[in-house]
């Protein structure tokens, strides 16, 4: 009898100390929650982990891995939340992952975890877009661009409105070179008022790689516009103008180019052989050959050569 009450009185014990525990557990992830709703992750962060020590789940790492993300300690970030089952992890917690591994500059973990995210939320457009532009910009070879095409593709089935997801599929288009679907979609998005500077500049160089230069030269003066410190607008305008052979335009535009650019010596080299054949064009053979000499100083070109050895000799 003595025993049994004994034993009572421990378990009795046990589940008041557990009861307190669980309470004083409860209490201070109140007070984290309270703390990240002030944006002072630097006291929530001590809740959290302090209501650990007492009992942890996945849903209390996911709150210290948040903190982690928003103070911008994201190696401790994604140790927690890699060790997290995916079918376990919330939306949010899914994309801080993904934007952590962004942020520490590893594109190719950062890919697999846009694949994983974007199987679990396939209709979460921002993170979609973000991994179309990611897979181009992050494919060296150019053998995935068809995987952002996909993915925007079968978006655009079910939403062909989001501004977002059509941008980044106008420009899978383009890295793929179907540049009649890339024009569609830019002019579909120019349809929608979406005149950023991207838009413009690449609904230029589709005209252009289809050899409408003519349109070419329109969309690239508009985005030049835009943008008139941008290089590379300045540069495509004025390599299309060269084309057309509106050589006082093309001088102004190679000028400027030249001057925006930090030295690059195949573009360079390209900038001032342009600029020398606009300038030998409009029978400035002075200014020709300096343009080409400058051109040569980047890059041996045996084309450039030949041009100032006819020009020479024709002096």
């Amino acid at each position: 009898m003595v025993r049994k009450t004994l034993i009572a009185i421990i378990m009795l014990l046990v589940s008041s100390v557990g009861f307190a525990l669980n309470n004083n557990r409860n209490g201070l992830i109140v007070k984290g929650d309270s703390c990240v709703t002030e944006n002072d992750y630097f006291h929530a962060l001590d809740y959290f982990l302090q209501a650990q020590k007492i009992r942890d789940t996945k849903d209390l790492q996911m709150k210290i891995a948040d903190c982690y993300y928003c103070r911008y300690q994201l190696k401790e970030c994604t140790t927690i939340l890699e060790k997290i089952k995916e079918d376990s992890l919330s939306h949010d917690a899914f994309k801080e992952l993904y934007y952590a591994y962004g942020a520490m500059e590893k594109p190719s973990t950062q890919e697999i975890y846009g694949y994983a995210l974007i199987r679990r939320f396939p209709m979460d457009s921002r993170i979609l877009a973000s991994l179309m532009h990611l897979i181009i910009d992050n494919d060296k070879y150019g053998t995935r661009q068809f995987l952002a095409v996909e993915f925007g593709e079968k978006y655009f089935k079910k939403d062909s409105d989001n501004v977002e997801v059509n941008r980044a599929l106008a420009q899978a288009y383009f890295f793929s070179q179907k540049y009649d679907k890339s024009l569609n979609m830019y002019h579909r998005l120019l349809q929608e008022k979406d005149t950023t500077f991207s838009g413009l500049y690449y609904t230029g160089l589709c005209y252009e790689y289809l050899h409408n230069l003519d349109s070419a030269k329109v969309y690239l003066q508009k985005a030049v516009n835009i943008s008139p410190k941008s290089p590379v607008g300045m540069y495509r305008l004025g390599m299309v103008e060269s084309m057309l052979h509106l050589n006082a335009e093309a001088i102004s535009h190679l000028e400027t180019a030249a001057q925006l650019y930090q030295p690059s010596p195949t573009l360079m080299r390209l900038i001032y052989k342009n600029l020398g054949q606009s300038e030998a064009e409009s029978g400035n053979k002075a200014k020709a050959l300096e343009a080409w000499k400058k051109a040569l100083a980047y890059e041996p070109d045996d084309d450039i050569t030949s041009k100032i050895k006819q020009i020479s000799g024709s002096k």
